[in-house]
């Protein structure tokens, strides 16, 4: 921060009993340093910003006009006031000086007792300087800790955090053509936009000659704006670096929708205003009162799971975004309608169109940070394991499935091995006269109770007549010693088999 008149007045001049003669407006100027002189002559050695300290010796023998060239040369050269000590030279301040100074809009300062002056200038640039080390230390700080959030592979919005912590306000990114990108302690479009109205300080963005966004700070900040501004140039460079790196740009929403959804995975994002935000840079615009259902994708390219997620989303008449972050596909599609199962219709939809694709359907959840971090984090438990069950069943299993048909599995893959062995136990004969025979009965028995136990879909299901089927239910329950299909024993055996699975991907 920097030290104004007024303060070197109040805090490092009051021993000297300070009185302003003229320039009462100018008091709030910075203070660079606090010089004493007697040289008449001093003007052209001065660079700007001084107080000057005197006691007048240097004017003693000229004439008032000589007086007034003293003045009005000081404040021609930027200097930040004079003060002079009475009782040494002076007896009052020379009136033709006072005159010059307020025609100038000059401070003129009289010093009503005599202080030596080495002490109040080694009090106020003691000051001064310890200021300057703790506006060093601030950008030195700042630099170091967003090139570290470079190092992790930090996003825009971490370092837009970093960057308003160290300024101490609001700040708001701004794309080409002024696009609203992205914004930190603000709570929504309209607050960002009167922050840009009211900006303290603005800085270009770069990359390589380019000027790519403009780092906006709003009001409030409790730093000088010289130091805001210098703060916000630290942090130019590296987020211009990050910019670039991901892409973060409304000309490019493909990169943007991957930025994002990495972001969301590594909860990066926290704020509602971001997300929005972020959607909006990535072209996905849902409505304030939509759902957001996340779909985890695992497919051979790329291009394969845009062009599938593509036809869902026409089927459907839903807007949607595609991203890919390492070898995952994923979509965020905006759901519209809370008397409507969206689950049941996106995976529907998708099953329609699925071809070498495996795909999980998400959990639905309302435009919140939070909450979509949450879901598209299950989501991509999800997908491993149904990619690992349909690897198991050698391309069987489901192609498309939803993280709630797969709640039983995700809730079994937190358990140590330990509980995971006591629920296997109770299938243990099932399996052991598979692992002896080469036969499918744990298979017949969970694709049974999955399918309500009814013998005609489960028959289907496992492409067996309906007697091949009463066949190896009557071996299973002759294996197990008791009915698999009451209502007490049917949720355990459930457990037990995904419990079972859950082992046999453990050992993929």
């Amino acid at each position: 921060m920097v030290l104004t008149l007024r303060e070197v007045l109040d805090q490092h001049l009051r021993a000297a009993d300070p009185q302003v003669l003229s320039g009462h407006d100018a008091l709030d100027n910075e203070v660079r340093w606090v010089h004493s002189s007697e040289i008449f002559e001093i003007g052209p050695l001065l660079s700007g910003g001084e107080l000057l300290l005197t006691t007048g010796l240097g004017l003693a023998g000229v004439d008032s006009g000589t007086r007034r060239h003293y003045i009005r040369e000081l404040a021609q050269r930027g200097v930040a006031g004079v003060a002079v000590e009475l009782g040494r030279t002076f007896d009052q301040a020379p009136g033709e000086m006072v005159r010059e100074a307020s025609s100038a809009r000059f401070p003129f300062i009289i010093l009503r007792t005599v202080v030596p002056f080495i002490d109040l200038c080694r009090a106020a640039n003691t000051d001064l300087v310890s200021r300057e080390v703790a506006a060093l230390r601030r950008r030195s700080e700042l630099d170091s800790v967003l090139h570290a959030e470079m190092a992790a592979g930090a996003g825009a919005p971490a370092m837009l955090k970093r960057i308003a912590a160290a300024v101490g306000c609001p700040l708001v990114l701004l794309g080409k053509g002024n696009a609203l990108m992205a914004a930190e302690g603000l709570d929504d479009d309209h607050s960002a936009w009167q922050a840009v109205d009211a900006q303290a300080a603005s800085v270009p963005v770069g990359m390589r000659g380019e000027v790519i966004a403009t780092l906006v700070a709003g009001p409030g900040s409790p730093l000088a704006a010289e130091d805001v501004l210098t703060l916000l140039g630290v942090g130019a460079g590296p987020l211009g670096v990050t910019l670039s790196l991901t892409r973060e740009l409304a000309g490019l929403p493909h990169r943007a929708a991957s930025s994002l959804v990495s972001d969301l995975l590594e909860r990066r994002i926290d704020r509602r205003s971001d997300l929005v935000m972020r959607c909006g840079a990535a072209g996905f615009r849902p409505a304030r009162s939509s759902r957001i259902v996340p779909v985890a994708v695992d497919v051979p390219t790329p291009r394969m799971a845009s062009r599938l997620t593509a036809s869902v989303v026409k089927n459907l008449a839903a807007q949607s975004m595609h991203a890919q972050v390492h070898a995952t596909s994923y979509a965020l599609i905006a759901t519209g309608r809370p008397d409507r199962d969206d689950v049941a219709l996106i995976v529907d939809a998708y099953r329609e169109f699925a071809d070498e694709a495996t795909v999980v359907v998400g959990d639905p959840v309302s435009i919140d940070a939070e909450q979509l971090s949450t879901s598209l984090l299950r989501v991509r438990r999800a997908l491993s394991l149904a990619v690992a069950d349909r690897q198991i069943e050698a391309g069987g299993g489901d192609a498309v499935t939803s993280t709630r048909a797969l709640s039983a599995d995700l809730a079994v893959q937190t358990l140590d091995t330990a509980v995971l062995g006591d629920l296997v136990a109770s299938i243990a004969p099932v399996i052991a006269w598979d692992t002896e025979h080469g036969s499918e009965l744990t298979r017949t028995l969970e694709v049974h109770l999955r399918h309500g136990c009814s013998a005609t879909r489960s028959a289907a299901a496992l492409n067996l007549g309906r007697q091949s089927l009463y066949q190896r239910l009557e071996r299973i329950r002759g294996l197990i010693g008791f009915d698999f299909t009451g209502a007490q024993t049917y949720p355990g055996l459930l457990l037990a088999l995904r419990a079972h699975r859950a082992q046999g991907r453990s050992t993929q």
